[in-house]
């Protein structure tokens, strides 16, 4: 049976996408995978240049942006192996990060869902990777940046986990849909991604589900990898982008958290929920205006820093060899 399944999902994001399977020839030699990839109506070539390049790699069109949550879904439906890897394309492994998230669920059979520890390119933690849940008063602390502010404390940086050492495994409620591993079994149980959800909020929800259903879900920083973050095409409107996001929050709230409370409490907080998701929504929708009056930079995630990306891997792949070899 093979070992991993990795599901993506790709909307004109040829070039981050070729690094990223470029990473997996290396970091998937030790592990049996398949590779599958779901197109939503990309139309920079995509279908030519996998089957020139990729003729092993199982290949969707959707035609259209159905989305990440339900293209996630149809690699899933197609995928045979005993865990699921939800992979962006805009993501470089390592040459060992497919084979340490293995050992790791290997090692704890009550493991339902890890990822790894995911960097920028330039080298700078990716808080997002490990997440508690975002309570009112974890998400209010979160965007009132009282975590930055107090960073040692568990009570004001409980969604980002930010008392806790970067380099120390630890149980959280969610880890990062940019690299998410999960027993098949999982899925068995609790069922495919909520499609109400377009493509953002999908990866916590489906987490706290398997912990609802009694699997640990665990955050292994043995295991890195580098996401360039925005450049993977999940949504190709920047507003589309941002109301996804705060549907997905309000979806959350609505499935998870608003059942915990006593009804006076939940009948005088939900209100407030809304209003919150609704000013943060206006704020970040003004800043994408903003944005689009400033004359246009380029992509900090240039064809260098790709190169670069691709060099340390390839480095690390024969240091490895070399080890190897004086081991025979």
């Amino acid at each position: 049976m093979t070992d991993i399944s990795i599901c993506m999902v790709s909307l004109n994001c040829w070039p981050v996408l070729q690094d990223c399977l470029e990473s997996l020839r290396i970091s998937g030699s030790n592990v049996s995978h398949e590779i599958i990839i779901v197109d939503n109506g990309s139309t920079d070539g995509i279908g030519e240049c996998l089957r020139e390049q990729y003729p092993d790699v199982k290949f969707v069109e959707n035609g259209r942006n159905a989305g990440f949550t339900r293209g996630t879904n149809q690699a899933i439906a197609l995928s045979s192996g005993r865990f699921l890897l939800w992979l962006n394309t805009d993501t470089i492994l390592r040459p060992d990060s497919l084979t340490r998230l293995v050992e790791w669920m290997d090692a704890r059979p009550r493991t339902g869902i890890v990822g790894p520890k995911v960097l920028n390119p330039d080298g700078g933690f990716q808080p997002q990777c490990r997440r508690g849940l975002p309570t009112p008063l974890a998400s209010l602390s979160y965007y009132l940046h009282l975590d930055r502010l107090w960073p040692s404390n568990p009570v004001l940086g409980q969604y980002l986990q930010t008392h806790l050492p970067v380099d120390q495994p630890c149980r959280v409620a969610a880890v990062s849909g940019c690299c998410l591993l999960a027993r098949r079994e999982v899925y068995t149980q609790i069922g495919p991604l909520d499609e109400e959800i377009f493509a953002f909020g999908e990866d916590i929800d489906w987490c706290v589900r398997a912990k609802n259903a009694g699997w640990e879900v665990w955050y292994n920083p043995e295991s890195v990898i580098t996401h360039l973050k925005g450049q993977g095409g999940v949504h190709s409107k920047p507003f589309g982008k941002i109301r996804g996001m705060h549907h997905g929050m309000w979806v959350f709230y609505r499935k998870h958290l608003r059942a915990k409370y006593s009804w006076p409490v939940s009948w005088l907080m939900t209100p407030l929920v809304i209003g919150g998701i609704a000013v943060s929504f206006g704020f970040a929708s003004l800043r994408v205006w903003v944005s689009r009056l400033r004359p246009s930079r380029q992509s900090p995630h240039s064809e260098q820093t790709l190169q670069t990306l691709g060099k340390i891997g390839t480095a690390q792949k024969n240091a490895q060899n070399t080890v190897r070899t004086d081991q025979k």
